[in-house]
């Protein structure tokens, strides 16, 4: 009888844990549905308006490219004016760059988003239109940047572990544009992703590392590479890995966008630009930007 009204005990003690924890539950799946069925529905009329406003050769074979694979490169996006000047920035913004110990363990240097309020040249490049127009083409609705940075790797042989292994961004559907400041060769230290795995809705983002033997046997693995002055868009909620080898050096400036307004899986902090660019912001620039 005394071992009986433990039990009894320890399940009233447990039951209100559970009634608790089941509604919470439920709760998260409902925001995490509506994201997935409304927040991320692209809109046809908004797609078909955005691709009569982009002045991009082969505009809807890209934006194609991109819905269909979750990823597409661009060679030559940025004429050579244009890739000088951000190479001169971004060199200015490595000299400046803060040390941090495990950056320079992996041999590479990682400019925060916190450090774009000091860069006019990138805040400028944030606007360019038409990289823009491929943005909102895939969203299918009004963008807001959800992050932005620098990375520098020198060569270097690590193991597949962090960003070098497969993984997504535990931020469900967003956009990340890569700049390549430097030629990135396909056996180089370029981005691999995995074609079409961007489809997948992750309703765990706690453990977004993947294992490659689980996915698709035909999946098809893409290269972020090119020459300097092209673009790559990749959905980071698609499987991808850095491929850190002893390839050339690889300088990379890079932007995230997501929709406004998600329910399950937060925006980032809101990145500062600077001064100088602020000022001369379009509406629709200040609300890509997030600045009300």
């Amino acid at each position: 009888m005394e071992v009986e009204n433990k039990i009894t005990m320890k399940f009233k003690r447990a039951a209100p844990n559970f009634l608790t924890a089941f509604p919470r539950l439920i709760y998260r799946r409902m925001l995490s549905d509506y994201d997935r069925y409304f927040y991320e529905r692209p809109s046809p009329l908004y797609r078909r308006n955005i691709a009569k406003a982009s002045s991009l050769p082969d505009f809807l074979e890209y934006a194609t490219a991109l819905c269909e694979r979750g990823i597409v490169v661009i060679p030559n996006f940025f004429g050579q004016e244009c890739l000088s000047e951000m190479r001169m920035e971004f060199e200015r913004l490595v000299r400046t760059n803060p040390p941090n110990a495990h950056a320079q363990k992996e041999n590479s240097i990682h400019i925060s988003t916190s450090r774009f309020n000091e860069t006019a040249v990138f805040g400028k490049i944030l606007f360019e239109p038409n990289m823009l127009r491929l943005v909102q083409y895939y969203w299918g609705r009004p963008v807001v940047l959800n992050g932005t940075g620098g990375t520098r790797y020198e060569p270097a042989q690590l193991e597949d572990r962090g960003s070098n292994q497969w993984h997504h961004d535990g931020k469900r559907k967003q956009v990340r544009v890569f700049i390549f400041l430097t030629d990135v060769p396909k056996d180089g230290q370029c981005t691999k992703y995995i074609s079409g795995s961007h489809k997948k809705y992750h309703y765990d983002l706690v453990n977004s590392r993947l294992d490659k033997d689980a996915m698709p046997a035909n999946a098809q693995t893409m290269l972020c590479s090119g020459p300097a002055g092209s673009i790559a868009i990749i959905d980071t909620n698609g499987a991808h890995r850095a491929n850190r080898n002893n390839g050339p050096r690889r300088d990379t400036w890079n932007f995230s966008f997501r929709a406004a307004d998600p329910l399950s899986a937060k925006l980032n902090p809101v990145p500062t630009l600077h001064p100088a660019i602020i000022q001369n912001l379009t509406m629709e620039q200040r609300l890509i930007a997030r600045i009300t």
